[in-house]
């Protein structure tokens, strides 16, 4: 009986083995942008989002202007485009071709000299209040 116990134990634990099923261990990435399976990145932007401590501004970066500032501006824009046309006037003539003598204004805090020696027409735009200048030099075609 004894033998038979043991026998039937043996035959009773080999059952489960039969079931067992044994693969070599595959190694794959999960991040799509390391060659992982694109229908994870998703999951991965998610689970970045929610652990992103950042929180952005929900504040408007633009604030409103009133109508009095929005005249000021555009009658500011106006002055400079007239002030500038007059300037480009006196440079370069009714017939459209620029003076061959350097030339030097003065409007307010700015001063514009015109510089035509060399291969190309130099301005000089300065800000006296500030010091800053911008130097424009376009080439000479003719």
């Amino acid at each position: 009986m004894k033998r038979f116990t043991f026998l039937g134990f043996f035959l009773i634990s080999l059952i489960p083995m039969s079931y067992v099923c044994g693969s070599e261990l595959k190694f794959e990435f999960v991040n799509p942008a390391f060659g992982g399976n694109p229908l994870n990145s998703t999951f991965l932007l998610q689970t970045a989002q929610m652990q992103n401590p950042f929180k952005e501004e929900t504040k408007f970066p633009f604030q409103e202007q009133s109508l009095i500032d929005r005249f000021v501006n555009s009658f500011t824009n106006q002055l400079l485009y007239r002030m500038s046309d007059y300037v480009l006037d006196q440079i370069f003539g009714e017939d459209g071709v620029p003076s061959d003598q350097p030339q030097r204004y003065q409007i307010g805090s700015f001063i514009i000299e015109y510089d035509p020696t060399g291969g190309t027409y130099k301005f000089t735009i300065t800000d006296l209040s500030t010091g800053q200048s911008t130097t424009i030099e376009v080439p000479r075609v003719i």
